[in-house]
């Protein structure tokens, strides 16, 4: 079965920054006008605006869920206003949305932007919230779990049983840093990506976790315009289509879950999107992954079988999914490569996938593609979605 409901026909970004002097209102306008104007539409054609949930931003949050969106932008064809928050999941579950509102008859045309500014939230509260967020309160929270430790230590096991070397690890952050330096929304735009030696010798974390294998806190925004596919090549010459999708939830404490059972359930989650889609994995031209830390990215081409079993950290220390390579891998070099604007890490990923299936991606441009697949997770890692993108219907 192929779904043919949902295609992205505009996109919009800021450049990720550490810029406290962007105001979240001046995100906001810059990346809605963008998207609206990228995909041709006039600003009244947008009927619905489903926004993606800033975190630790609670002004903003109150004010974006009580609808000053549409209004700010003067959206005079505007029906219906919401926000979604699921972690790094939500613009996975805006997209759906917007698609059952499409489907329904609700709009035929929303509008998905997202916007945070980290740099101007008090250090205090920065520190208290991802100290909190996402954190069994019984169960972790009380022994010092934080992010970076529960990365480290699920780290720690795949290297174990997967004997990936830590110059291997390394390389993962050499190639998503390579995509960003030619990314000119990226923070590290322009930058030399570090050496392996680089990485290893910056300080440690959390064992095994070294700094550079850490994220910096950014401000950015993005945001899209999608509508029926039927409506899409109506309104533009380059729609990205929705091709397929699968999801499974895994837990919301990284401490209980399975690792095992996990990679079953990714295997699954990934099945229901290419059986959708109508392709295999040896269909796609981008593997376009967001996971936040580099450990994800060696794990899930393994779990995918996108390589054999050991191999996933060789792919990277060879340069194979750098630019140029056999296996373009994460081309906006996730929240690593490009500095982590919260939940929106996810929105800039889909609009990348639009961007590359549009054939807009300037330097970082994957030649002739087609077909990709992306991933968002929500929380501290809660679930899996799998999604195939497609350039034209299957």
């Amino acid at each position: 079965m192929t779904i043919e409901k949902l295609s992205i026909i505009g996109i919009g970004e800021v450049p990720t920054r550490i810029m406290p002097e962007r105001s979240r209102w001046d995100i906001i306008y810059d990346v809605c006008i963008e998207a609206v104007r990228d995909s041709g539409l006039d600003k009244n054609d947008i009927e619905g605006v489903i926004s993606v949930a800033p975190q630790a931003q609670n002004q903003l949050s109150a004010e974006i869920s009580f609808g000053k969106i549409p209004e700010e932008l003067g959206l005079k064809g505007c029906r219906d206003v919401c926000i979604c928050n699921a972690g790094g999941a939500s613009t996975s579950n805006c997209l759906r949305l917007a698609e059952q509102w499409i489907t329904s008859g609700v709009a035929k045309t929303v509008l998905i932007p997202h916007v945070t500014v980290h740099s101007t939230i008090p250090m205090d509260d920065l520190i208290n919230f991802f100290a909190l967020a996402g954190m069994d309160m019984q169960w972790e929270y009380p022994f010092g779990t934080t992010y970076n430790g529960v990365i480290a230590m699920g780290t720690r096991r795949y290297m174990y049983e997967s004997k990936v070397t830590p110059e291997e690890m390394a390389a993962v952050v050499v190639s998503l840093r390579k995509w960003a330096s030619l990314d000119p929304n990226s923070m590290f735009y322009q930058k030399p990506a570090p050496t392996v030696e680089a990485v290893l010798s910056s300080p440690l974390v959390s064992d095994p976790l070294h700094r550079r294998e850490g994220n910096i806190l950014a401000d950015g925004g993005s945001a899209m315009v999608v509508t029926s596919s039927e409506l899409a090549p109506q309104i533009t010459k380059t729609p990205v289509y929705k091709l397929g999708e699968g999801a499974v939830y895994w837990g919301a404490s990284p401490v209980l879950r399975d690792t095992k059972e996990n990679k079953i359930q990714a295997k699954e989650a990934a099945k229901a999107a290419f059986d959708q889609a109508g392709i295999t994995k040896e269909d796609i031209d981008i593997w376009n992954i967001y996971l936040a830390y580099p450990v994800g990215h060696p794990q899930i081409m393994e779990w995918l079988e996108v390589c054999e079993k050991g191999q996933a950290g060789k792919m990277f220390l060879e340069g194979h999914t750098w630019p140029g390579g056999k296996l373009p891998w994460s081309p906006i070099g996730d929240a690593v490569g490009r500095g982590h604007t919260g939940s929106g890490v996810s929105t800039a990923t889909y609009v990348e996938t639009a961007r590359q299936l549009m054939g807009k991606a300037g330097e970082r441009q994957v030649e002739n593609a087609k077909y990709v697949f992306q991933n968002t997770s929500g929380g501290s890692g809660m679930n899996f979605i799998a999604t195939i993108w497609g350039r034209e219907l299957s």
